[in-house]
């Protein structure tokens, strides 16, 4: 049974300058700040540094934190953001199947709360978009979009939005996994269940 998906796709047929300026200005500020701060993004595989931060999130978010290997294993590139050599913040990147091809996704994002006001997530997000664009890339996806969200989401949502182009498409799922989609989205009660059951 089809059931609708949204997520937002960064488009990176123009030039590094371009896909700047087609940012939502916040975005690009946060950029900015991000560097005037002294961020610093690169790639890394210090995972048992990084971890603690990504539960911490997900734990913070209502969400159960996928297990450490399994995100290692199935992350095609890390990258660390440090201030002052200490690490803050990381964003993950996979591949998705989607219109029947396969294209760099975002997987996680991840960070300190105490220096979120640094901009961490915003270099990240850059860094990984300027990643995808040099490994030859046309399109980046950010991870996904929730439709008709609700509690932390929106704010997922909200910047999510600052970077790309909202694309919706229809996925096959199992009729009982698809009815409970539609339940989550669509009756307050459903969402409430599925966010206790998540924790």
């Amino acid at each position: 049974m089809k059931d609708i998906n949204a997520t937002v796709i960064v488009s990176l047929g123009l030039t590094e300058e371009e896909i700047l300026n087609n940012l939502h200005k916040d975005a690009r500020w946060g950029i900015n700040k991000a560097k005037r701060e002294g961020l610093i993004v690169k790639e890394s595989s210090d995972w048992q540094s990084f971890y603690p931060i990504y539960k911490h999130t997900m734990t913070e978010a209502g969400v159960l934190a996928t297990p450490l290997e399994t995100l290692r294993n199935n992350t095609k590139k890390l990258f660390i953001c440090e201030k002052d050599g200490k690490i803050i913040a990381g964003a993950g990147i996979w591949f998705i199947d989607i219109y029947n091809k396969s294209i760099p996704r975002l997987y996680f994002n991840a960070s300190l709360k105490e220096y979120q006001t640094l901009q961490p997530n915003n270099i990240l997000y850059w860094q990984c978009i300027l990643w995808a664009k040099k490994q030859g890339y046309k399109e980046f996806d950010l991870g996904g979009y929730q439709i008709k969200a609700k509690g932390h989401l929106e704010g997922v949502n909200k910047f999510k939005e600052k970077w790309g182009k909202i694309t919706y498409f229809k996925k096959d799922y199992p009729l009982f996994k698809a009815m409970g989609r539609k339940l989550v989205r669509n009756v307050g009660f459903f969402w409430w269940l599925n966010k206790k059951f998540k924790k």
